[in-house]
């Protein structure tokens, strides 16, 4: 099973997988939300998004009390993305 970073949080109460992402200008944020959009059809996950100029707060549901699956595969392809837009 895919690794997420530490950077994620299991919240417990609603049980949630959420991280905060910063990037350095608005073309890099642009840039993460246009291909986390992507990863979202290819998964079918959709987390809830929000987001500023420099920052994208995302934040994924969960079934249980520990991320499933899909959500540990959303987190490790979104933070390969983050990592293609850090500049």
């Amino acid at each position: 099973m895919a690794e997420f970073s530490g950077e994620w949080s299991v919240q417990k109460r609603p049980p949630r997988l959420a991280r905060r992402y910063e990037f350095a200008s608005y073309g890099a944020t642009r840039g993460f939300l246009d291909d986390l959009a992507a990863l979202s059809e290819q998964l079918g996950c959709y987390p809830d998004l929000n987001f500023a100029r420099t920052h994208v707060n995302v934040s994924l549901g969960m079934n249980g009390e520990e991320p499933g699956t899909m959500e540990r595969d959303f987190a490790v392809a979104a933070d390969a993305i983050a990592t293609r837009h850090a500049g």
